[in-house]
């Protein structure tokens, strides 16, 4: 027995009092609520987005909890959760139907309130309506920076270690280095450091630069300098990073000079030298100003690139080791005991490189607590050509969220151009505008449904009409709100492109839009230009639809519906004649659950159609239509016609695999069984007529499509 057998519904409401949000929600410790449920008070759950909604919008859930002894009043002293009743708490709401299968999450989000109210007039019975939202809402809190690709990669990792950082991107009449570490002082400037002024642009135009926001151009004699906190690894050992563009200077200059007091070493210098042999060097200095060269190579690296430079404590020796980019360039052994870092500073001797060398541009500088960086293989050019989907997930790794999303072939992928800055939520609808995708929430993380897997999607929902499987008023919007029959699609630092409907312009007038897209090539544009017309260049019908999942022919619905997300596929069989003479075919946009008790659940769905999904596939059914072609002359008695193609169309399908066709006739549902003749004109042979219930007159000059025409996939 369960739910669909007419037992009640299992339901199960659970806060984690205390929990920390940047932690693995499986480590949260769970405190069951259902016993303080007020089920005469509905539970109120909201999904997906509106249809009118350009960006991702976060799941609400709202519900009552008896609070007579002030167990969920904030501040309240005596609660057994105190001092854990406060807004951000971690709550979920599931529901079992008692098919075997456990609980179904409903909403998994974050407390935003406590109301408490007393209802009536006794003060006796009060209450507390909690109002909780999902992950995207906790994200889209205040006002966060808008960070470099190379910026939020080195934060992303600064549980690894990460002592000091000091991006360098502050902008131009900056009068420090800021640091990116709560607690770390600034790097303090000195001489001509021109903030802002660094290019380390990909491109001539400066439309593709590296992954970092504008650095400080130390060319004429400027030097930054700042201190490191102690690191605590044993043994000791430490790494140094940065990105440079050293300058190619045509004397020798130290470049970064850092400090190791406690240690017989107390000075190191890393030098670039075009005296004499020219060549790129690393000293350490005894307290006397004794000096070692600890590793030197006969080239110059000019850059831009990311240096590091690590070492660490290996017995009486310190084992040393260079890179730049991937590339080992050095890898040393020295004698000696190895200190921790205290000072570092770049350009120390505030050298003046001469005119006519590179700018000399460096930024980004950090030190570990390790002999390693997390970051060893990272890129610091923010990512041109990267699919959208796996920038993505990229992208949510970095911000600790957890994302699920299928596999995409490559030929499903949308390769994007270079990462800008931006703001988490900017940068992940970026990727999902892209690709036309579907960001939403699942559990306490995202999920994302990609454009490759919307295509030719099965039902994920069938409400059969006749079983009286609808609730409330059946309402199509057969309105053009959605519709765009003029689009002009940039790239992002590109070119862009054009697609229009004329035949729509001249009725409705122009409804245009004009995305710009962030795109690795303006080879692309067409085709997305193309795409966006054919999704949202007809006018559809769109729905509201209700479900009465407690009638007993909705109750067989409910393990289906808990499995839909957004942009699952739901149709509607056996609809009323005067809506429709075919299947209501859509996809789910929108969702408000209303639960009132163990009794009763109902749910409202917005959609939109779902046909425009339907692409061409090998051996599918789908054949290419010849548009423009139309009705010559019928002969209803020998079920054949003839049919006229234009010359840019060319004539039809006379191949018999091809056969049997559904088409198109004005409105009418038909069955061809066989097409001949090689001309533009030629003769059809039906085997069926009003295969839909639609039956009409065929006056010369109809025009024929396709019944299910293929659309060739973006």
């Amino acid at each position: 027995m369960g739910w669909a057998d007419g037992d009640p519904l299992g339901v199960r409401i659970r806060a984690a009092f205390g929990a920390d949000p940047h932690a693995d929600p499986a480590t949260w410790s769970w405190t069951d609520l259902t016993a303080y449920w007020r089920a005469s008070d509905p539970i109120e759950l909201e999904w997906g987005r509106q249809s009118s909604a350009s960006r991702p919008e976060s799941s609400t859930c709202a519900l009552t909890l008896r609070n007579s002894d002030g167990r969920f009043t904030v501040g309240h002293a005596m609660s057994p959760y105190w001092p854990y009743v406060r807004t951000w708490t971690p709550v979920s709401v599931d529901v079992d139907l008692g098919d075997g299968a456990g609980w179904r999450n409903r909403h998994s989000g974050h407390v935003r309130n406590w109301p408490v109210t007393w209802p009536g007039r006794s003060g006796k019975l009060a209450v507390a309506r909690i109002e909780s939202v999902g992950v995207l809402g906790r994200l889209g809190r205040g006002s966060p920076p808008g960070r470099s690709p190379m910026n939020r990669s080195i934060l992303a990792a600064a549980g690894n270690g990460l002592l000091a950082y000091w991006p360098c991107e502050d902008e131009a009449d900056a009068t420090q280095a800021a640091s990116g570490i709560r607690g770390v002082a600034p790097m303090r400037a000195d001489g001509s450091v021109e903030f802002a002024a660094g290019g380390v642009d990909i491109t001539v135009g400066g439309t593709q630069r590296y992954g970092t926001k504008p650095l400080p151009l130390l060319t004429d004699g400027g030097s930054l300098s700042g201190r490191a906190p102690a690191g605590t690894s044993s043994p000791v050992a430490w790494t140094l990073e940065a990105f440079w563009q050293t300058g190619n200077p045509t004397e020798q200059v130290v470049l970064m000079r850092w400090t190791t007091p406690t240690g017989p070493f107390v000075r190191w210098d890393y030098v670039d030298s075009y005296n004499d042999v020219y060549g790129t060097y690393l000293v350490a200095y005894t307290a006397s100003g004794s000096p070692t060269v600890v590793w030197s190579v006969p080239t110059r690296y000019v850059g831009p690139f990311n240096l590091r430079i690590s070492a660490v404590q290996n017995g009486g020796s310190i084992d040393v080791t260079v890179m730049v980019g991937l590339q080992t360039i050095g890898s040393v052994t020295v004698t000696g005991t190895l200190a921790r870092i205290d000072t570092i500073a770049l350009n120390p001797d505030q050298h003046v490189i001469s005119p006519g060398a590179l700018d000399f541009v460096v930024g980004h500088l950090r030190v570990w607590d390790s002999a390693t960086s997390p970051l060893t293989y990272s890129r610091v050019d923010a990512h041109p050509g990267e699919a959208a989907h796996l920038r993505l997930a990229r992208l949510c790794a970095e911000d600790g969220v957890a994302l699920s999303t299928p596999t995409v072939p490559d030929e499903g992928a949308t390769a994007m151009g270079v990462q800008p800055d931006g703001t988490p939520l900017d940068l992940y609808q970026q990727c999902e505008q892209v690709d036309l995708g579907i960001i939403y929430e699942s559990g306490f993380g995202l999920a994302y449904l990609p454009r490759w897997s919307r295509y030719n999607a099965p039902p994920a929902l069938t409400i059969d009409a006749a079983n009286r499987q609808l609730g409330g008023n059946l309402r199509p919007a057969a309105d053009d709100q959605r519709l765009r029959n003029h689009w002009t699609v940039t790239r992002i630092g590109g070119s862009s492109a054009v697609a229009a409907d004329e035949e729509s312009i001249a009725q409705r007038g122009q409804i245009p839009s004009s995305p710009r897209l962030n795109l690795t090539s303006d080879g692309q544009l067409q085709h997305h230009a193309n795409w966006r017309l054919w999704m949202y260049g007809q006018a559809g019908t769109r729905y509201r639809l209700t479900v009465p999942l407690h009638t007993r022919a909705g109750r067989g619905l409910t393990a289906d519906w808990v499995a839909c997300q957004p942009g699952s596929r739901v149709q509607v069989v056996n609809a009323p004649d005067a809506a429709t003479t075919d299947t209501i075919d859509q996809t789910l946009v929108h969702a408000r659950e209303t639960i009132t008790g163990r009794r009763r659940w109902t749910v409202e769905l917005a959609t939109e159609p779902a046909g425009r999904w339907d692409v061409a596939v090998v051996d599918g059914p789908q054949r290419v239509a010849a548009d423009g072609s139309t009705i010559a002359a019928v002969s209803e008695s020998a079920m054949t016609m003839t049919m006229t193609s234009t010359a840019a169309n060319r004539p039809w399908t006379t191949d018999p695999a091809d056969f049997p066709l559904d088409l198109r006739i004005g409105g009418e549902r038909v069955t061809a069984t066989g097409i001949t003749g090689t001309g533009l004109t030629q003769t059809v042979t039906l085997s069926a007529r009003s295969v839909n219930g639609v039956s009409r007159a065929w006056p010369d000059g109809t025009e024929v499509q396709v019944w299910a025409p293929a659309v060739v996939p973006l």
